[in-house]
């Protein structure tokens, strides 16, 4: 019985070591923290400001704050900081930033960061400074102008910096069998 027992915790603790990766590379989660998180990335800043605008006239503006506390009524300014500066790219840099990583995964971990650190001071320049001439009430064809010149600059080096993360993380993917669906 001592040895069938012995044999079983063998088994288990063998199948345990066949599963996990030598380096702690994890597959699926470097692609959840690397691939997945791409689409927190903005594409089109117009609609983005046109929809801060709108929640902003009709006072729906707000977001949940680090603490679950919901913070309503608030600028377009403090929307930018709080919402992109502070909050939501700053906790995925940090994932990615802690991610176990190789050398097969490390360019995609770079590229990654590389996008989300760039993005991020996007949002705390350029961003703020077009949330504040919202919050001033500048004129629409004001604001519009910057946006068009921020997509036109900033953002088509951010949509190269995205296509070369996305690349590198969905080929990744693919070539380790994680299942993911693209949707229009």
């Amino acid at each position: 019985m001592k040895n069938i027992l012995n044999y079983l915790v063998l088994l288990v603790l063998s199948f345990i070591m066949i599963s996990c990766d030598p380096n702690g590379v994890d597959p699926q989660k470097t692609f959840e923290v690397c691939g997945l998180s791409l689409n927190r990335i903005p594409f089109k800043f117009k609609q983005h400001f046109n929809e801060i605008r709108g929640q902003l006239k009709n006072g729906s503006l707000s977001y949940v704050a680090m603490d679950n506390t919901s913070r309503k009524g608030i600028s377009a300014a403090e929307y930018v900081e709080k919402m992109y500066g502070e909050m939501l790219l700053k906790e995925d840099i940090e994932n990615i930033k802690n991610l176990t990583v190789d050398e097969e995964t490390k360019p995609i971990q770079e590229a990654t960061l590389e996008v989300f650190n760039y993005t991020q001071q996007v949002y705390k320049t350029d961003m703020l400074r077009i949330a504040k001439m919202i919050d001033e009430g500048k004129p629409d064809t004001e604001i519009d102008a910057a946006i068009e010149e921020l997509q036109n600059t900033k953002g088509k080096i951010i949509d190269e910096k995205f296509n070369k993360a996305h690349d590198l993380a969905f080929s990744y993917a693919d070539k380790h069998g994680i299942e993911y669906k693209i949707l229009d």
